[in-house]
């Protein structure tokens, strides 16, 4: 009886751990862009991870007409995609200024929740700022990143 028990106890710490290391090692995906809003899924929840994700991707989303028409001006929105959703109505649920919805979409579920994860500005071709929740850093051509104003990466 004890041997079952604590079997059984066995396999729900194995499977809770499985669940917690694929959530956090899951990859983020682009799900849709729309002028300068990027929507990615599973984005890294750390300032650290958010830079490295936007580090890693940066030439995939500048190559997209939208941002390389402009490569001395851009921004660009990486937003935190939760999912489509039908625009809400109630008081409760939020205003519905904060989704956006898109006509391409046949069904009523067509809208996504305005969650912006960071902000990209600058000049492509020499510094872009990143600006995720109040802190700021500088990325040079090379790669180099300087945080502004008292900023630390967690």
């Amino acid at each position: 009886m004890r041997a079952k028990l604590v079997l059984k106890i066995c396999i729900i710490i194995g499977l809770l751990t499985s669940a917690v290391v694929w959530f956090f090692l899951r990859s983020a995906i682009i799900v849709r862009v729309d002028g300068v809003a990027v929507y990615v899924q599973h984005l890294p929840l750390t300032t650290y991870g958010k830079i490295k994700w936007w580090t890693e991707n940066k030439k995939t989303i500048l190559t997209r007409s939208e941002f390389s028409e402009k490569p001395s001006s851009i921004t660009i929105m990486i937003m935190d995609f939760g999912g489509y959703v039908h625009l809400p109505t109630g008081t409760n649920d939020g205003s519905a200024d904060d989704y956006h919805c898109f006509r391409d979409i046949p069904h009523h579920n067509n809208c996504i929740y305005n969650d912006i994860a960071m902000v990209i500005t600058g000049n492509v071709n020499n510094r872009m700022f990143i600006h995720i929740d109040d802190k700021t850093f500088i990325q040079t051509p090379d790669g180099k990143l300087t945080a502004l104003y008292n900023s630390s990466i967690q």
